[in-house]
């Protein structure tokens, strides 16, 4: 394949993988009691993070397909982003099972809409988004996830928990 064939989102495949395995670490032994509870009043829950994530992901997802794209239950727009969020608690009823689930379904679902665009890396970003080209928005979705990880395993640090080398 010619690098010019390549999709935008192909140099950042691998991190975008990695970002969302070391996610999926912050359920591991991660109570159903836990999932929404926040550590101190104005920080998130594990909940109300990945509600986040999955807004922020099906959101620009939508913009990248003209087609109907992709719902989930932690599409939550009072989740959009943390100001928002502060005030307005978000709790939602599902498990640490059924959020870790949703969460690694959505992702996949919108890294495929992701490397399915033609857009190049240099192209303009053609709605408002983060970034200015679509290789700045394919590396601000790569960072976006790996912030929230380290943002997630704080919050199981500050609630007592052992968690893995995190």
């Amino acid at each position: 394949m010619l690098e010019s064939d390549m999709s935008f989102l192909d140099t950042q495949s691998q991190a975008w993988d990695s970002g969302f395995w070391e996610f999926s670490l912050v359920f591991e032994d991660l109570k159903d009691a836990d999932l929404w509870v926040r550590p101190h009043a104005n920080l998130l829950s594990i909940g109300e993070i990945a509600c986040h994530i999955v807004y922020c992901l099906t959101s620009y997802a939508s913009q990248v397909v003209s087609a109907p794209m992709l719902v989930s239950p932690l599409a939550v727009k009072d989740a959009s982003y943390y100001l928002t969020t502060v005030g307005a608690p978000v709790q939602l009823a599902m498990s640490v099972a059924d959020v870790a689930a949703e969460v690694d379904r959505v992702q996949r679902d919108v890294k495929a809409v992701f490397l399915a665009s033609t857009s190049e890396r240099d192209d303009t970003l053609a709605f408002n988004g983060p970034g200015e080209t679509f290789g700045q928005f394919a590396d601000y979705m790569v960072f976006h996830i790996a912030y929230h990880a380290g943002q997630a395993f704080s919050v199981r640090h500050l609630m007592g928990h052992k968690t893995n080398d995190n």
